[in-house]
């Protein structure tokens, strides 16, 4: 199957470093995943593919076949004309890669837990990698940031009492167009020093994947990005700028990407450790 888009941060980019990043010893899949019952192929969309995990199918308007693992346990999302005999394959040929993103996950669960951002007065909220705090302010004229301290706040003209998903509303909207003017902003100083061109860019809301390029040389970053630190931003640019040379994962894709950003190995390590589903948004 020919693919035409790159899932980032997904399946696609595992093989190079499954080896590198195994884990010394393979942990026993986490309770939180317990509850998952094997369920028949022909009753349903959640279908039995080992006695360790099942997995849900979701089918969706894309080119390429993505693994999500989340609190629901794995998804996966594939375009209709892809069979479940060929994804299960898939499936079967990823298992070790599956066990270990399902033994990761439950881990970041016992760690953080599962909380949730309130969008009220006083909310902290991660932006560019630092904490920015939320400021119900009925006076202001429209939502900015002020970061004429060190203490960063994102000004919302609202009352303190206004209803929590009007306010969450009114900041993802701040946060999107923040991300559109930032993200553009890195994206052509570093195609720039790249000496790399490309034929247009938008912004993506995919819940699995931090970037994509495809074949006719469009690239799609996150908005979500707009949380992470500056480092990450741009090594998640770098990648999908060395798409448009190298359409694969192969050592002269990584070669590339080095070119682009030299300390890509490190910002891709700490890039495994941010699982997106647990974002505000």
């Amino acid at each position: 199957m020919k693919q035409l888009a790159f899932d980032f941060f997904n399946d696609s980019e595992e093989k190079k470093s499954e080896d590198s990043d195994t884990l010394k010893r393979q942990p026993k899949i986490p309770d939180v995943l317990s509850y998952l019952k094997k369920e028949s192929s022909h009753a349903q969309n959640g279908f039995t593919l080992t006695p360790a995990f099942s997995y849900h199918l979701e089918r969706a308007k894309r080119k390429t076949v993505g693994f999500i693992v989340d609190e629901r346990g794995v998804t996966v999302r594939a375009p209709r004309w892809v069979s479940i005999a060929e994804i299960e394959k898939m499936l079967q040929e990823k298992e070790s890669w599956i066990q270990k993103k399902l033994t990761e996950f439950g881990n970041w669960q016992r760690e953080v837990g599962m909380q949730s951002v309130r969008f009220v007065d006083g909310a902290k909220l991660p932006y560019l990698g630092r904490t920015l705090t939320l400021k119900l302010e009925p006076a202001a004229k429209e939502v900015f940031l002020s970061d004429v301290s060190d203490d960063w706040e994102l000004i919302v003209n609202a009352p303190k009492e206004a209803e929590e998903t009007r306010v969450k509303d009114w900041v993802q909207v701040w946060f999107k167009k923040e991300a559109e003017r930032y993200l553009g902003a890195r994206l052509n100083a570093i195609a720039g020093r790249a000496l790399v061109s490309f034929s247009g860019w938008g912004i993506s809301s995919a819940k699995g994947r931090w970037g994509s390029c495809s074949a006719d040389r469009r690239i799609r970053l996150n908005w979500r990005l707009i949380h992470l630190e500056p480092n990450l931003i741009d090594y998640v640019i770098a990648h999908e700028l060395a798409h448009l040379d190298e359409m694969n994962h192969s050592a002269r894709f990584w070669k590339r990407v080095g070119e682009i950003y030299p300390d890509y190995e490190n910002a891709r390590r700490a890039l495994k450790g941010i699982y997106m589903p647990m974002l505000p948004f």
